[in-house]
């Protein structure tokens, strides 16, 4: 409402801020593009690539240390500076290193949604029940049917919260560098889009990332209560 009285009443240039209706009318034009469908495919594949590297790596390395009190205490400061560490600082050297290539655009998501998953996957590990705990020492079950029957299941939840915030940054990681870089994508687009003075098809390319973003939060969601239905059951969240 805000955006809409501020652009009706002129106070803001339109190649600023353009009025919403123009904005509207350009989501619609951007499917007769061509460029549309294969920038936003490259966004998603970019992303969802990155993600699944950081959720293989994250899940199983944090669930190894949490399961070994020893090994994450030697490991909690390198997880701790890890986390804190920001991923635009490697943009430099990665652009250096890889170029302005999908492979760039991959392992700097996959850097970004490693360290979410990998500290709940510990957390996961770490929150067994002291009764589950105590049965799995008395019928001494072996490490690997351990860890897939017990450590596994019981660290689902704290896994999924992990991969949820991934989710999010996947898509910011992998558009913002289209802004910033030619690698291609939506972000890239986007600020063609700006260079060129087509600001309404450049505020479209952003409501499009913040759909995309909200759509695939959305899916993750309904996946999550399909696969962890009996945790939330207990939990009384359905």
């Amino acid at each position: 409402m805000f955006w809409w009285a501020v652009t009706t009443a002129g106070w803001v240039e339109p190649t600023l801020l353009p009025p919403v209706q123009d904005v509207f009318l350009a989501m619609f034009t951007l499917w007769g593009r061509p460029e549309f469908l294969p920038a936003v495919w490259l966004t998603i594949s970019s992303a969802l690539a990155g993600l699944c590297i950081a959720s293989v790596l994250g899940i199983v390395l944090g669930l190894i240390i949490g399961m070994v009190p020893a090994l994450e205490r030697t490991t909690r400061f390198l997880v701790d500076f890890g986390r804190s560490f920001p991923v635009i600082a490697l943009f430099p050297g990665m652009l250096l290193l890889l170029g302005a290539t999908t492979k760039m655009v991959i392992t700097l998501v996959s850097i970004a949604c490693f360290f979410p998953i990998l500290i709940q996957a510990i957390y996961g590990a770490r929150r067994l029940e002291s009764t589950i705990r105590d049965t799995v020492r008395c019928y001494r079950l072996p490490p690997f049917l351990r860890f897939r029957r017990v450590v596994l299941p019981a660290a689902g939840p704290f896994i999924f919260t992990g991969v949820r915030i991934a989710i999010v940054k996947s898509i910011l990681i992998s558009f913002g560098i289209g802004v910033v870089s030619p690698v291609g994508g939506m972000g890239h687009e986007l600020s063609v889009a700006r260079g060129y003075f087509e600001t309404d098809i450049a505020f479209a390319y952003a409501v499009y990332a913040g759909i995309l973003g909200i759509s695939v939060n959305a899916f993750s969601d309904i996946f999550e209560k399909r696969v962890l239905n009996w945790h939330l059951q207990s939990s009384g969240e359905v």
